[in-house]
């Protein structure tokens, strides 16, 4: 789906974004008001979200991003996001889950206060965010939740056993829910990334050599760029997936396959 293709679909569709204020989320969130929707940056960092709610609404002769701040684990938080996101917007037509955490941490050295926090910020953030706009989206008669999970719920890997133990209950909770609120209107599906280089500044040595390691198993012989994942996100909160639900969209550069 190209960028054109995708503004026909969103001209005017409200965006949640979890984690919206840096990295992934960041740019989510540009390509989405490239793509005529309004969006909403969900955030416990409030000085990053809006430092990008402000850039992003210079670029347009509109307000089409407000930011809020959020922690995705306080259940108390969960009002502010759906009331920031109707009173600005009027609708809660999309809600990505993508707030999340990924420490590398051998088995034996992962205290159960480290599981815990991993296991909350990456699914328990899920449900909360998920729980909070679902009354707003069945009332409504529609609404998309996409949900940001890992191809290695697929593969494994050492050394992430929290992080992967919480997206598979994120890949769980995906087909679950869309079974749920499928009578409603509602699509719940999940997008599963591979790779993703960071900025190089951000990459020591020991990590440049694992991403060439995962490089070499791949059908395309390339590291994944944040720009590789924004085509299946337009896609799966686009009207395009509209008969799609429960499903999870791995975006790997074929390292996986199942």
């Amino acid at each position: 789906m190209t960028l054109e293709e995708a503004s026909v679909h969103l001209a005017d569709t409200s965006v949640i974004v979890t984690g919206g204020a840096n990295g992934l989320g960041s740019r989510y969130a540009q390509h989405l008001v490239d793509a005529g929707a309004r969006v909403v940056i969900a955030d416990i960092d409030d000085e990053s979200a809006g430092a990008l709610a402000k850039r992003l609404n210079d670029q347009s002769d509109a307000v089409r991003c407000v930011a809020v701040r959020v922690d995705a684990t306080r259940e108390d938080d969960m009002p502010r996001l759906v009331e920031t996101t109707l009173s600005h917007f009027s609708t809660v037509d999309v809600l990505i889950n993508n707030a999340g955490t990924y420490p590398h941490t051998p088995f034996e050295e992962i205290s159960y206060d480290l599981w815990r926090r991993v296991l909350t910020l990456n699914l328990d953030s899920v449900f909360l965010c998920s729980r909070a706009v679902i009354p707003q989206m069945r009332a409504q008669g529609h609404g998309k939740i996409v949900n940001v999970a890992t191809n290695l719920v697929w593969s494994g890997l050492p050394e992430m056993a929290h992080y992967i133990a919480a997206k598979g209950g994120v890949i769980g909770l995906t087909r679950a829910l869309a079974r749920e609120v499928g009578c409603h209107g509602v699509t719940v599906n999940a997008i599963a990334p591979g790779a993703i280089a960071p900025p190089l500044n951000m990459l020591d040595d020991v990590g440049f050599a694992r991403l060439e390691q995962i490089v070499e198993h791949q059908c395309l012989q390339w590291c994944g760029r944040s720009t590789d994942l924004v085509g299946p996100l337009l896609f799966l909160v686009s009207s395009a997936s509209d008969y799609m639900s429960g499903q999870v969209l791995t975006v790997d550069g074929g390292l996986t396959m199942h």
